[in-house]
Order: structure tokens, then C-alpha cells, then sequence
């Protein structure tokens, strides 16, 4: 296993294949551990390899971090974990407008605009712990559109309506 120290991320990570970032994150489920992960564009302010994907995954009580890379979007992984992560129905369509604020419906409507132009863009949900979150506590959503500066927004609670319509988004639901 690799160690680096990439400016990006502000932490080392180990670096396995993709079937070790499953096993962990099972692992890490089964057992009731706090994690979750990042999916990270070749551009994305935290990537610790420029020009790939990066599938990071944090084990926040274990106090480490995983990073596979890939080639392509790594759909298949983050599918696959989005469930463990944020329960079956983490994909459903949910009723629009439920609870949202302007500045959520406006950054929403921002991503789609993004989405249907066919610029590359992405998104992280930062949970309180997570080591890419510098929010003193609260849950951050951190929106990358190419050709804009990032976008941020922090929530006192897991904004789970906005984030349910942007994964929708990113997977071509909508």
C-alpha cells in the first residue's frame, strides 16, 4: 500500500483495488463504524490524482482513509455503496420542493442547467466528521460546475431532500 501526502487531500490515504474499498465499507457497515465515501472527478478541487477518478472512502472511527482510481466514472462502486450509506431509497424520487429553500432550489436548478448543457460537474455531501469538511460541525454540500467557482452550503442537519435530487441528477434520473 501506498501512502500520499497530496496537497488535495488533507490527509494520507492507503491505496487499494476496488474490491478492497467494498470489503471495507461492508466491514465498516456490519459493524455499525461511522463512514462514507467521495466520489472525485479527474478535476475536482480534492483529487489527489489529477485526470482520474478517485473513489475515496473515509473510515471515520477507524481513522483511515481508501482510494481506488479509475479511468472512468466508478458508477458501479457508488451505486453499490449509495444504499449502505444513505438507505434503499436513497435514489427514489422524492416529492420536489418539500422543505427547500430558495438557495437550495436555485443551486438545484444551477446543477440541472449544468447537467443538461452537458458540463462536467459534481458534488460532495461533507458529513460533520468527514476530514474534507471545514465547517466546525455542521453537514456541507460542496458543488463543483466546470467554469465556476465552487459552490458551498452548510445545513445544521443532513439536507436529504436537496441531496436526494442531486444524486438523481448525477445518475441521470431526473
Amino acid at each position: 500500500m501506498c501512502q500520499s501526502c497530496h496537497q488535495a487531500l488533507p490527509f494520507n490515504f492507503d491505496v487499494v483495488d476496488e474490491a478492497g474499498i467494498v470489503a471495507a465499507a461492508t466491514a465498516a457497515h456490519e459493524s455499525r463504524e461511522a463512514w462514507h465515501f467521495h466520489v472525485l472527478a479527474p478535476g475536482c478541487t480534492f483529487s489527489p490524482k489529477p485526470g482520474a477518478y478517485t473513489f475515496l472512502l473515509e473510515l471515520t472511527d477507524a481513522k483511515r482513509a481508501l482510494c481506488a482510481f479509475y479511468d472512468d466514472k466508478p458508477t458501479a462502486v457508488n451505486k453499490q455503496l449509495l444504499p449502505l450509506l444513505h438507505g434503499a431509497d436513497a435514489l427514489a424520487e422524492k416529492p420536489a420542493g418539500a422543505n427547500l429553500s430558495e438557495a437550495d432550489e436555485d443551486l438545484l436548478a444551477l446543477i440541472e442547467a449544468a447537467a443538461k448543457a452537458g458540463t462536467h460537474w459534481h458534488h460532495h455531501m461533507m458529513f460533520p466528521a468527514c476530514g474534507l469538511n471545514r465547517s466546525a460541525g455542521k453537514w456541507r454540500l460542496f458543488v463543483e460546475i466546470d467554469g465556476r467557482e465552487p459552490t458551498i452550503r452548510d445545513y445544521a442537519d443532513e439536507p436529504s431532500q436537496v441531496l436526494n435530487r442531486i444524486e438523481r441528477l448525477y445518475f441521470g434520473l431526473n
